[in-house]
């Protein structure tokens, strides 16, 4: 589970492109998941800086707030922040690699954006809550530091609260710890 920076760096020529096309296709997917579902059922009612983009993602969100009071704590502290995550269920390089992790997106109009992503395939439901957990203590470090504004300043900032694993993968022990504790409480309450 890692905080990761772009894997273009601005200088590569595919840099921009792929940062406008990221932006096109959270845009797009979180359309098709709108209609998809009411308004009234959407969890971005209540969440509105925690945005499911699949319905899977939905039903995690869900399910984790009903069964985790560490993840829903997380939540409602984002609500009060300029972060907003966007959470999907696709991994890119499945089998390999974090099971999740959160990338910078963008910075817009008073916003920030982030997106987490997490490995429906290799993890079990509620690892997949602990690690949702994990990841949303990431967003709240992030959120807590305005200086973070695009992929480097992230990096900058997880240098000095956390560090680097492997190249542009970064941790830190809150997020770690939040994750322990995410999954304790699910094992005490049976889920």
């Amino acid at each position: 589970m890692n905080v990761e920076t772009s894997p273009f760096g601005h200088s590569h020529p595919w840099s921009r492109p792929l940062r406008t096309l990221t932006r096109v296709a959270v845009v797009a997917i979180c359309a098709g998941v709108a209609s998809a579902e009411s308004p009234a059922r959407l969890p971005w009612t209540t969440w509105s800086h925690t945005r499911p983009l699949s319905p899977g993602v939905i039903n995690l969100i869900e399910g984790a707030s009903e069964r985790s009071l560490i993840v829903t704590r997380l939540m409602k502290e984002l609500e009060a922040t300029d972060l907003v995550v966007y959470v999907s269920d696709s991994m890119p390089g499945v089998n390999a690699g974090p099971k999740s992790n959160l990338a910078f997106l963008a910075r817009e109009g008073g916003l920030r954006y982030v997106m987490v992503r997490i490995d429906f395939w290799r993890l079990s439901p509620p690892e997949r809550i602990a690690a949702l957990g994990h990841e949303l203590q990431h967003a709240l470090e992030i959120a807590a530091a305005p200086e973070v504004k695009s992929a480097a300043s992230l990096a900058e900032l997880y240098r000095r609260i956390g560090w680097e694993g492997h190249e542009g993968r970064f941790e830190s022990g809150d997020a770690q710890d939040t994750g322990h504790r995410v999954r304790a409480q699910l094992d005490r309450s049976g889920v």
